[in-house]
C-alpha cells in the first residue's frame, strides 16, 4: 500500500512539474522583460513607448487566444496542445534573443504570447485529467508554488543577466526549462493521454469573445495613457460592450456554447470567478505601487525596492503547497475566504500609509497579502475546474487564466490613472493617491469576500 502511494505521488509530481514548466515560464518571462525596457531603449536607440509594445502585444496575444487553445486542448488532447505550446514558446524565445530591431523583437514577443496562451489554456486541465480528484489538492498547491516562483525569481535573474552579460540571455534561459517540459510531455503521452472530445470549436463565439477582450484591453491601455474621458479610450470600450453583447446573445442561442452561461447565475460559481479577477488585479497593484512609494517617498534604490516587492510572491510560495493539502480537509470555500480576509487586512493597512513609513512595514504587509493569495489560489483553481465536466476542463482552465489577466489589466489601468493624477503634486498628495489605490483594491477584496459569505450560506457545508 505504501509503495503504491509512493508511486502515485511520483506520478503526480511528474504531471504537476510538467504542467508547471509552462506556467513558470510565462510568469518568469513577465518579470524579466519588465526590467529590460530601459536596456532595449538604449540598445535599439528607440523610445519607451515603442519598447512597451513588447509587453502589450505579448499580453494581447495571450489573453486574446487563451480560450481558443483551451478549447483545442479539450478537442484534440491537452498534452498535445500543451506540448505544441512549449515548442512555440521555445522557438519564440530563441528568435527574441536573435532579434536585431525593435520590430522583430515585438513580433516575436507576440508569437511568445501565443505560445503562453497554449500553455496556460491547457496546464491546469492536464492536472485534472491525469490526477484523481482526491489527490488534486496538493497538486494545485505545487502548481501555485511554481506560478509564484516566476515573480520571485524573474527580476533577480533578469538583473543578474543584464549586469553580467547580453540581454539576449533573458530569452535563451527559457530554452532548458521548455526542453524539460517537453521531456515531461513525452513521458505523459505514454501513460496520460487526455481524452479527445467531440466538443465543437464554436469559432464565431471564440472570435467574438477574443475581439471583445482585445477591445477592452486596448481601451484600458489608452485610459492609463490618455485618461478615461478621451475618445481614444471610449472608442475601444464602446466596441467592447457591443461585441461582448453580441457574444452573450449568440452563446445563449447556440446549442453548444463555449461554456454554459447559466453557470454564472450560480453564486457558487460566480464567487470564484469574481475572486480570481480580484486576485489578479490586486496582486498587480502589489508590484506596481510599492516601487513608486519606496523610490519617491523613501528614496530607496531600485534593487532595494525590488527586494521589498519580493515579499508578496514569497508569501504565496511559502503557503501555497500547504494550502493545497489544507483543501483536502477543509474544502475549497474556507481557504478562499481565509485568504481573502488576509488579503483585505493587508491592503486595508496599506491604505493608511504615510510618507514616513519604513520599508520593512510595507514588506510585512505585502508578505501577509502573499500568504492570503497562497491560501486562495489552489482552492480557487479546484473550485473552478470542478464546476464543469471533464470534456471542457481546458476551456474552464482558460477561463480562469483569462479572467485573472483581465483583472491585472483593469487594476493596472486604474493604478496608472491614480498615479498620473497625483504625480505632479507634493509628496503628501502623491502618497494620498497611493492610499486611494490600496483602499480601492481592499474594497474590491471585501466585496469578493461578501459574495463568498453569501455563497457559503446557500450551499451545504463542505467536508
Amino acid at each position: 500500500m505504501n509503495q503504491d502511494r509512493m508511486q502515485a505521488g511520483r506520478a503526480d509530481r511528474l504531471v504537476v512539474l510538467t504542467a508547471g514548466c509552462g506556467m513558470f515560464l510565462s510568469s518568469l518571462d513577465t518579470g524579466i522583460v519588465n526590467i529590460a525596457l530601459p536596456t532595449w531603449v538604449r540598445t535599439f536607440h528607440s523610445s519607451i513607448a515603442t519598447m512597451t509594445w513588447t509587453i502589450t502585444l505579448y499580453t494581447l496575444a495571450l489573453v486574446g487566444t487563451v480560450m481558443i487553445f483551451g478549447r483545442l486542448g479539450d478537442r484534440y488532447g491537452r498534452v498535445t496542445v500543451y506540448g505544441a505550446g512549449l515548442l512555440v514558446f521555445l522557438a519564440a524565445s530563441a528568435l527574441c534573443g536573435l532579434s536585431g530591431s525593435p520590430g522583430t523583437l515585438i513580433a516575436f514577443r507576440a508569437l511568445q504570447g501565443i505560445g503562453a496562451a497554449m500553455l496556460q489554456g491547457t496546464a491546469t486541465a492536464i492536472i485534472t485529467t491525469a490526477i484523481p480528484k482526491e489527490r488534486q489538492g496538493p497538486a494545485f498547491g505545487l502548481l501555485a508554488v511554481l506560478l509564484g516562483l516566476g515573480p520571485v525569481l524573474g527580476p533577480g535573474i533578469g538583473g543578474l543577466i543584464l549586469s553580467a552579460g547580453s540581454w539576449r540571455w533573458l530569452f535563451w534561459i527559457n530554452i532548458p526549462v521548455a526542453a524539460a517540459g517537453l521531456w515531461g510531455c513525452s513521458c505523459l503521452r505514454k501513460s496520460v493521454n487526455g481524452p479527445k472530445n467531440a466538443v465543437p470549436m464554436n469559432l464565431p463565439g471564440h472570435l467574438l469573445l477574443s475581439a471583445s477582450v482585445l477591445s477592452l484591453l486596448q481601451g484600458l491601455a489608452m485610459a492609463s495613457r490618455s485618461g478615461m474621458l478621451s475618445t481614444a479610450t471610449w472608442g475601444p470600450l464602446v466596441l467592447f460592450a457591443v461585441l461582448f453583447a453580441l457574444f452573450v446573445c449568440r452563446e445563449m442561442r447556440t446549442s453548444r456554447p463555449i461554456v454554459d452561461l447559466k453557470l454564472f447565475l450560480r453564486i457558487g460559481f460566480t464567487a470564484p470567478v469574481l475572486g480570481i479577477f480580484v486576485l489578479g488585479g490586486a496582486t498587480s497593484l502589489g508590484f506596481i505601487l510599492p516601487p513608486y512609494f519606496l523610490e519617491q517617498a523613501r528614496h530607496l534604490d531600485s534593487w532595494q525596492a525590488g527586494l521589498v516587492n519580493l515579499s508578496g510572491p514569497l508569501g504565496l510560495v511559502l503557503v501555497a503547497r500547504s494550502s493545497g493539502r489544507l483543501m483536502e480537509r477543509a474544502g475549497t470555500v474556507r481557504p478562499m475566504m481565509a485568504g481573502l480576509v488576509a488579503m483585505a487586512a493587508a491592503y486595508g493597512a496599506l491604505g493608511t500609509m504615510q510618507a514616513d513609513w519604513q520599508p520593512w512595514g510595507m514588506a510585512a504587509l505585502l508578505g501577509l497579502y502573499g500568504i492570503g493569495a497562497g491560501l486562495f489560489l489552489p482552492s480557487n483553481t479546484a473550485a473552478m475546474m470542478s464546476a464543469a465536466g471533464r470534456d471542457i476542463q481546458g476551456t474552464m482552465g482558460a477561463i480562469q487564466r483569462m479572467v485573472q489577466n483581465l483583472g491585472i489589466a483593469c487594476y493596472t489601468a486604474i493604478a496608472a490613472a491614480i498615479i498620473t493624477a497625483h504625480s505632479r503634486s507634493g509628496i503628501d498628495t502623491f502618497v494620498g493617491g497611493l492610499r486611494e489605490a490600496w483602499l480601492f483594491a481592499a474594497a474590491t477584496i471585501v466585496l469578493s469576500l461578501t459574495v463568498f459569505v453569501v455563497a457559503s450560506r446557500r450551499r451545504r457545508p463542505e467536508g
